[in-house]
This record gives C-alpha cells, structure tokens and sequence, in this order.
C-alpha cells in the first residue's frame, strides 16, 4: 500500500463508496422490505383479495368484499385459524375532555383482531377486547395524548372517549404501531358498534361490499392449496354473477406483500411499487460489482511488478497455498479497511440521508430490519464476504499457479488471458454505466412529464379545508353549509367556494349497473358527490349543459334527480355527443336521473391512472365533505385566518384543518419524486467509481507505456498522436460497452414506463445522451492520467537504455 499510494487509495476509497452505497440503499430498501414482519408468524397471515368482473371485463381489483367473505371461509376451510373483519372511517374527531385529534383514518375491527394481529398489550384483557358495542383499545401514545399521562397503562382503562355523541370505553392499551405497518393506528373501534349502526348485514351479508378481511391459517396449511378452493367458494356462494350482479374471483395476498403493490384499489395505506426496491437493489449490488472489478482489474494490472514477488517467492520456498493466501488476506485488509471507512461515512451523512428519504435510520435500526426472516446487516455482510473472496480469487488463484521462471521474466502481464479479462470488466462496467445514466434520464423526465402534466383543472390559489365532523347539524345541513358558503363568498377575497364528498386522489365509489333509459346493458361509473360551486372552482369546462345549481341541492337524497357526467362516463352510457346527453335519462340506484350537464375529462386521481368515468351528484355528506376555497389574493394566510374564523363561527367545536390543493396533487408525485432523486444520487456514484477504476487502468497503462511513448516522441509523434495511441484501445471497449447497454436501456425502460397510464416517449435522444456522455467522461479521464507522460521529456523515460 505504501509502495503503490495511488492504486491503494482508488481501491480503498472505490470500495468505501460503493458500500456506503449499498447501506444507504440497504437501508432505504431493507425497511420498505420489511413492512408487517414484526408480526409473529406473519408468514401466516393473509388479505382476501376480490376481483370483479362484468362478463370478462375486470372492473374492480381490490381488497374490499362483502362482509360475509371472511367469517364463512373460517368456516368452510379448517386451514383457516381465524378471521377478522375490519371497516374504515375517514376523518374522524375524537373528544375527550377539552382535547380533541382528528384521526385520517380509523378502523373498527372485531375481537378476533388479536387473534390475527398479535400486538403488545399493555392493559386490558385480551379474550375481552372489541366484544361489546361502544368499546375502544387506544395505542399509548394516542392515550397519553388524548387522555394525559398516566402512571400505569391500566389506569386508561374504563376511561370514555368521543366520536360524534357516542361514548366509546376504553378496554385495550396496546403499544405503538410500528412505523413499517401497512396497518397503522392510534385508535381502535369496535365493529360491533358499527354493526349496531348499519344492521346485520354489516356482520354477515353476500350484497354489501365495503369490508376488508384478513386471515391467520394454522401452522402448516398450504395457502396455495386454500387458493385453489377459492374458485369452488365462489360458484358457491355468488352461483356466478347471480348473487351480486357480476362475477367474484378470490385469491389470497400474504400479509408482506401489502405494502410492496401499488396495484390494488383502495387501498387504507400508502403503499410502493415493489418494483422500484428491486431496482434499488440491482444498483446497490452493481456497485458493489464494479468496486469488486476495480480491485480485480487494478489487481491484475500490476501483474509485472507481483510476477517477480511472486517469483522470488517460489524460489525461496513459499508453496502455492500460501501465496494465494498472501493475496486472499492482502484483499481481505483492503475490503475491510473500505468498510470501516464507509460506516464512517455513513455516520457522517445519516441525517443528511434521513432528510432525503422522509424516514428516520439508524445503523442500528438497520441492524434490526429483517428480510425473510434474517437481519438485513447479515444478508449484507454475506454478500461482502462472497464479493470480498470472490474478487480476491482471481488475481490469487492466476497470479500463483505460473512458473518462476516465468514470473521473473513478467510474462504474465502480456496475456491474453489477463489482458481479456481486464477488457471484459471494463466493457462490464460502462455497461452499467450508460445503462444507469439513460435510466436516470427516463426517470427525471417521467417524473417531471407527470409533475407538469395538464390535469384537466387549475389548482393554483385554491385552500381545502375539512368539513364539520363534530357539530350536530341534523336536518339543517345543507342550509347550514350554503349558509357558510355564502359568508365566505361574501368577501372579496374569496373567488368561489365547492364542496366534494371526497378529496382529489382517494379512490371514488362506484356505482354499477348505470345505464341510459332505452339501453339493457349497464356500466360501471365512479361517483362523487359535488355542490354548485365545484365545477367553477377549479375551471373545469362544460361541454353540453349545465352545472349544478342551489336547488338541486335536497336534504331528502330521494328528491335529488339531477346529475352531471364527464365525457368518458358519457361515452361509456353510449351517447353520441355530449349535446346528446343532456336532458336524457339514466338509471342507478332503482331510480331515474335527469343529466343536466358534461364536462370535460379531468384526473380525479393521479395521472399514474387514467381518466376514470365518473357521475356527479348533487350529494353532501353529514361528515367528510371537503371545501375547496379559490381565493384571489397574494397573501394566503388573510384567507386562512378568514376562514378559520367563519369555520368557527359555523361549526364551534369543530377542528379547523386544511391544506393547498397544488401542494397535494404534488404530494400524489412524492414516492416517483424521492425515488428520482435517490436513483440518481446511487447512479451518480456509480458511474464514478467506473471512472475511478478508468482512472487507474489508465495510468497504470500510461506508466507501462512510458519507454514506447519516448520512442514515438522521437520518432516525432505529437502530443495529440500519443493521446490517440493510449485513448483508441480504451473508446474501443467503451463503444462496445455502450452498444450492448442500448438493448438494455430499452427493455428496462419500457418495462418501468409501463407502469404508467400517461408516459413520456423514448425518444433517440434517451439512447444518444448517455453514449455522448459515457464518451466525454472516458476522454477527460484518458486525458487527465496520460497528459503527463505525453508532455514528458523522451529523454528521461530512455535513459535507462
């Protein structure tokens, strides 16, 4: 190392970044990997999945069901240990005392909860827990929060919270979710008390689908073989499409497996495309690699001056198998000394790190992430011992086996078997590197495509704010919220103010079976829920007709009889035009709509999605309405502080909270944003430590070369001649490298687009940039590390001979 500082150092420090890397990403990944296997036996627990059909079209693909799925297949299949039942509210305020916490979701669960979901209790009797109407079990931290601190966990017990004007008791403590849950709660309800509310077809019915089931199967049952009877359970039950309409296919989703698809509709978590975690995981290990070539390459390279040691050696006595084990420990050291100086690293740039992702790591946090059951550090140290050996091997195994005659006389340095291999690995390696570089191209532009992409409305100055979820409004809801819709466009500031049951994002309801008058065949149409204002808002153009006026507005929903479409719902129904739809007739709900309008297709959803087709009613909600505000002024916390005060006024009691609708449509954005970024910071480090390796092989070959140059300088060869000379052997390989990376760009590219309803094009240009700058970044190391044996004077390199 002392003898050889510069190769030393770019293998040492080559190897530091790239496993500096590979933590980060093992970090980022191991925890995204991770979600739910803190449960024990997970392995064991499973989501009912329900996919729906009309005819042989999907159109629903989900988790939610009907509510008899669960409890008959614990029934039905002894496989099956237990079952649990869950609904969801969104938006709820729950009181207690003078304090209050809004809860984005919360679920009402059954008491075989527990039984599938084997949480810590820290108080409360397990056997007991969510058996009776009006019972609650409270995480720590939302007790310490809502109730106040408390000596002993036991002391909640029996303490009442409130949600609207029932009183729930609280049975259970349990201790705080974990972070990586695709199943994260503060608040747990019984289900019985929403039973209570809906009727018995909450607790058992073939009809009523809004139910999510998760099971727990007994040690030793085959869920692939339960899978299978899942065919014959439904045929059974649903006798086809006869029960609820359309056809049910069944299959099972192992609980670990939550978290990692993004393909499922509605879904109660954020969830990720497990997709992006195996690319992470490619990087981190091409990094590793072509740390590992550099090693191997710069190893072999300085095969000349190892061959007479080599040599000497065997002349003195030393056997093979302690040369090769000279040179497995020499590669040991250096691994080892790359390591400690990455965890420095690591330490060093962890809070910088947990800004960039959005997640708080920890060395030690990583330690205790598992992955198929074993630690994420051990499946990391196992994959450093196979590289540390394996690129040791090589240089160890070749460089010893050779005569010492011939190792005096350097011959091995002249191989073709040495010179191939340091060839193909640098050919490896830009491989990787233009192939990273393209995709770091396609991703930033597929990020920034959907980012900038027209929606189909303005969301520029426009404030949401939630609804009234506490104030008893009874039958005077609706003048009340005109009433407050009127107050706030009273100021000057305020442009127009819409209301919508759901917020921009969440997966609508649908409706099935919607059909024009005069048509026998019916469709599946989302459903949202919009006041006269909400088209306005948000500049949303109307084809044909008109919007939603006051009067259509009705406490009694049986009176409502008006509706608007957008044009893909309007299609879909088999009108000819949107002038065509207007004034005629659909049926839904048993009963007849008049359509009075059709706008424009917009994104309800994410642009990930397609436009979905989707019919607008003249519908509030009790509870869950969102207020979209379009305000006209500069300074936005005026109108904040001017609707607090008006929402105060309306709703006392109630907690103001709000948000800004350009920010959240960003917000839908964050897991492909953060995933760009980090893509690109791995990529970055890749192609550098492919440099670093160019870098050396380079000199190196300059160096060796020094005696050949100072001929050529003689013979009168320029500067730029002897550039030429070292640089064409080097590009060769690099074109050959980038010309096997285009195939690879192309299918891995088109496959990631695919995941996408509205994509960018590969253009030329997604194949051009990255061999243009592959090439550049090649001749500026090629320059750099020979330009010094160019300029110097031939005499000094012939003066030995």
């Amino acid at each position: 190392m002392k003898k050889q500082k510069l190769f030393s150092m770019i293998n040492i420090f080559g190897l530091a970044v790239s496993l500096t890397a590979a933590i980060f990403i093992f970090q980022y990944a191991g925890y995204q990997l991770s979600f739910d296997q803190h449960f024990n036996d997970h392995q064991l627990i499973y989501r009912v999945m329900n996919d729906r059909y009309e005819g042989d079209q999907l159109i629903q693909r989900g988790q939610i069901t009907y509510s008899a799925v669960g409890p008959q297949l614990s029934e039905d299949y002894p496989e099956v240990a237990f079952s649990t039942t869950l609904n969801f509210y969104t938006n709820l305020l729950i009181r207690y005392d003078e304090n209050k916490i809004v809860q984005d979701r919360v679920p009402f669960a059954d008491a075989n909860f527990f039984n599938v979901f084997e949480h810590e209790l820290l108080a409360g009797n397990k056997d007991e827990l969510l058996k009776e109407p009006l019972s609650t079990v409270l995480t720590i931290s939302a007790a310490e929060k809502l109730i106040g601190p408390k000596d002993s966990p036991n002391e909640y017990l029996d303490e009442v919270i409130y949600f609207h004007e029932d009183g729930f008791k609280v049975v259970g403590v349990i201790a705080d979710i974990p972070q990586n849950s695709s199943l994260v709660f503060d608040i747990l309800l019984s289900r019985e008390t929403l039973i209570g509310w809906w009727g018995e077809t909450a607790r058992f019915s073939w009809t009523g689908s809004d139910y999510f089931h998760y099971l727990r199967l007994e040690k030793g049952a085959d869920a692939q073989l339960l899978e299978s009877k899942l065919e014959d359970f439904s045929n059974r039950y649903f006798k086809g499409n006869q029960v609820t309409g359309t056809f049910e296919k069944f299959h099972l989703q192992p609980l670990a497996e939550v978290h990692l698809d993004e393909t499922y509709e509605y879904e109660t978590h954020a969830t990720i495309n497990g997709q992006l975690i195996n690319i992470l995981m490619l990087i981190a290990f091409f990094i590793l690699i072509m740390a590992w070539v550099n090693y191997i390459n710069l190893t072999t390279s300085r095969s000349l001056q190892r061959a007479k040691e080599v040599g000497m050696r065997k002349v003195v006595g030393a056997s093979i198998w302690q040369l090769r084990f000279q040179f497995l420990q020499e590669a040991v050291i250096v691994n080892l000394l790359g390591l400690v100086l990455a965890v420095t690293i690591v330490q060093i740039f962890q809070q910088q790190y947990n800004q960039f992702t959005n997640v708080d790591y920890t060395l030690f946090d990583t330690v205790l992430l598992k992955f198929k059951g074993v630690s994420i550090i051990v499946w990391f140290l196992g994959i450093f011992s196979v590289g540390t050996i394996a690129s040791a091997s090589y240089p160890a195994f070749v460089l010893s086996k050779y005569m010492p005659v011939h190792m005096l006389k350097g011959n091995y340095s002249q191989s073709s078997t040495g010179n191939l291999l340091r060839k193909s690995l640098v050919v490896f390696q830009f491989i990787l590197s233009t192939s990273l570089i393209a995709f770091t191209v396609v991703v930033t532009n597929q990020t920034n495509f959907i980012r900038e992409y027209d929606l189909g409305y303005n969301t520029s100055q426009v404030l949401n704010i939630n609804g009234p979820m506490d104030t008893n409004l009874d039958t005077t809801f609706v003048t009340t919220i005109h009433a407050f819709i009127n107050e706030l466009e009273s100021n000057s500031m305020i442009e127009k103010v819409g209301v919508t049951t759901a917020e921009f994002g969440e997966q609508l309801p649908r409706t099935f079976n919607v059909r024009r008058i005069g048509s026998d065949e019916g469709v599946m149409l989302n459903r949202l829920g919009a006041n006269y204002g909400f088209f306005e808002v948000y500049n949303i153009d109307l084809l044909a007709g008109r919007s939603f006026r006051i009067e259509d507005h009705n406490r009694d929903g049986q009176q409502i009889d008006k509706l608007v479409l957008n044009d893909k719902a309007r299609e879909l129904l088999g009108f000819q035009s949107p002038a065509d739809a207007v004034n005629k007739k659909v049926q839904l709900f048993g009963r007849e709509f008049f359509v009075i309008g059709v706008t424009d297709n917009f994104h309800f959803r994410s642009v990930k999605q397609s436009v979905e087709p989707i019919l607008f009613l003249p519908f509030y909600e009790v509870d869950g309405d969102t207020y979209h505000i379009r305000y006209q002024t500069q300074n936005t916390q005026e109108v904040v502080s001017f609707v607090s005060d008006k929402y105060d006024e309306f709703f006392p009691g109630d907690q103001f909270e709000y948000g800004f609708m350009d920010a959240k449509v960003q917000s839908q954005y964050e897991q492909e944003v953060q995933f760009g970024k980090v893509f690109s910071v791995f990529s970055f480090v890749g192609i550098s430590i492919a440099c670093l390796g160019l870098v050396g092989l380079v000199g190196y070959s300059a160096t060796k070369r020094t005696k050949e140059i100072g001929v050529r300088k003689v013979l009168g060869a320029s500067v730029l001649d002897i550039l030429k000379v070292i640089s064409v052997d080097f590009l060769f390989l690099i074109g050959i490298a980038t010309l096997l990376a285009l195939p690879i760009i192309y299918i891995g590219a088109r496959n990631w687009l695919n995941s996408f309803q509205n994509r960018i094009e590969l253009s030329p240009w997604f194949f051009l940039f990255p061999v243009l700058l592959v090439f550049m970044m090649a001749v500026l190391v090629i320059i750099s590390q020979t330009m010094k044996t160019a300029q110097d004077n031939p005499v000094n390199s012939l003066r030995e001979d």
